[in-house]
């Protein structure tokens, strides 16, 4: 009954990614834009880190919250929080292609972890990519 309830929980989690990325499969109708799948896996990848909230919180808290938590573990949450991290750096360097893009652009921006690190950066590429988009 246990693996019934992961092999459930897993199915949620992949699903959830997929709806996550459905306003901008929407905003066009047409095959999902690269912005669109890199936020699916990011938001996949979020979901699997909740699993080590705890942990992240505690290490973010003996660093003083100026580093992400999760850069100060090992093993799996260090591996999945790298990945997400990864995939939200990809969408940085995509160029939007509708206004669902967009959006998904504004929402790494404001991400925890892109606060973090990037966030001048990340302000900058969606300021650049709302007035490319708008001319």
């Amino acid at each position: 009954m246990t693996e019934m309830k992961k092999l459930s929980r897993r199915a949620l989690v992949a699903g959830a990614g997929a709806l996550a990325a459905a306003p901008a499969f929407a905003a066009t109708g047409t095959a999902p834009t690269p912005i669109a799948t890199l936020w699916s896996e990011a938001q996949t990848l979020a979901s699997k880190l909740a699993a080590h909230r705890g942990a992240i919180a505690a290490a973010a808290s003996r660093t003083g919250n100026s580093t992400p938590g999760w850069m100060r573990l090992g093993g799996e949450a260090n591996r999945i929080a790298e990945a997400r991290y990864g995939k939200l750096v990809a969408i940085l360097h995509e160029t939007p292609r509708n206004n669902g893009d967009l959006a998904i652009l504004a929402k790494v921006s404001q991400d925890a972890d892109i606060q973090l690190g990037a966030r001048l950066w990340a302000s900058e590429k969606l300021a650049a990519a709302t007035v490319a988009l708008h001319a």
